[in-house]
């Protein structure tokens, strides 16, 4: 891990504003004050039936202020079989960290023992795991390892995608209010949130290994390089509908994926439907589909094709470290487990850092 990433990214969370009190919280204070017993009175039969038809109206609503705010789940009336359960994600070997969103449920796990369990829409791992940002209700938040909110901004909106820049320094994250879509950039501390784009599609977006530009997809359906420091833009020349935005983990080559194709800047590298596409050790993988299983295909960053295998699986995810395939009941990277998965939790924003 590098010494001098983990200084600047600790100074620059020193910073962030004290969080606002959760919203969990204040539903829990109201929820409380609401059903607080009445002084003593003599009360006839239909005054006890009246108060307690409003205590039971006073649970429904406190309990669905408390649900809105993902601190209680109530349940009136007859019990509903529980979902199945999803077990505690696995960090694979050599990880610094592993978030993961499985029904609608962030878990996240790092080499210091950190272990989180939220409702999430979104959520990114800082550089080497050192910290988390997460879409929570309606707030873009930040957890370091310890469990502390370190901050906690307000979206206007929910957060569907988020990219933690390489040095640790801004995030991008894409909000969606109403049918609207808007991708903004905010430092790492929580402070000076800008909106960039006010119309983008929900695709997440990717920052260039220097932290200087990052790539998103417009509403047109576009790849767009929004240059920083510049504040300015450019179309890649990739058609439109565009599924998938990653840079190289070094230099500034920019893969992209459409329904039918996926290109390495201007060079079409593979035809037909992609699955997934990432970076993986420093070669493109791209994962297409097949009858039994996804097919990886590795190329170098001059577009060469480098090999292929058979993913024995759905390919959820390429990492710069790992592979995540779904399987049978199970997410598997290589040879090891790293969560089980009911046949219907939709699997989302896995990181491994």
């Amino acid at each position: 891990m590098s010494s001098e990433l983990e200084r600047r990214l600790e100074g620059l969370l020193a910073e962030a504003p004290e969080p606002d009190p959760g919203a969990g919280e204040k539903a829990l204070h109201r929820a409380l004050r609401a059903l607080q017993p009445a002084p003593p009175a003599h009360r006839g039969i239909r005054t006890v039936v009246v108060a307690f038809a409003a205590a039971a109206v006073l649970l429904a609503i406190a309990a669905g202020a408390l649900a809105t705010a993902g601190a209680l789940h109530v349940s009136l009336g007859a019990k509903k079989k529980p979902p199945p359960t999803v077990t505690q994600l696995v960090l694979p070997k050599g990880a610094n960290g592993i978030a993961a969103i499985v029904g609608g449920r962030l878990s996240v796990v790092t080499k210091s023992g950190f272990r989180l369990q939220t409702r999430a829409t979104a959520a990114a791992l800082s550089p080497h795991a050192l910290y988390v940002a997460a879409g929570i209700g309606r707030r873009l938040v930040a957890m370091a390892p310890s469990g502390r909110l370190a901050w906690s901004h307000p979206a206007d909106g929910k957060v569907v995608a988020i990219a933690w820049a390489p040095d640790g320094l801004e995030i991008a994250y894409i909000v969606r209010s109403g049918n609207r879509l808007a991708l903004h950039v905010i430092y790492g501390n929580g402070r000076n949130d800008a909106t960039t784009d006010r119309s983008v599609r929900a695709v997440r977006p990717s920052w260039r290994s220097d932290s200087l530009a990052v790539a998103y997809v417009g509403a047109g359906g576009r790849a767009i390089v929004y240059d920083v420091g510049h504040e300015s833009r450019s179309v890649s020349g990739a058609p439109a509908s565009v599924t998938h935005v990653a840079f190289a983990p070094s230099g500034k080559e920019l893969a992209i994926a459409t329904p039918d194709s996926a290109l390495l800047g201007r060079k079409k590298v593979a035809t037909g439907p992609v699955e997934a596409l990432g970076w993986l050790d420093g070669r493109l993988a791209i994962a297409t589909p097949g009858l039994d299983s996804a097919v990886i295909r590795l190329f170098a960053p001059n577009g060469a094709l480098r090999g292929s295998y058979p993913a024995h699986g759905i390919v959820v995810a390429v990492t710069p470290k790992l592979v995540i395939v779904r399987r049978p009941g199970k997410l598997v990277a290589g040879h090891t487990t790293l969560v089980t998965v009911p046949p219907a939790a939709a699997v989302r924003d896995l990181a491994v850092g």
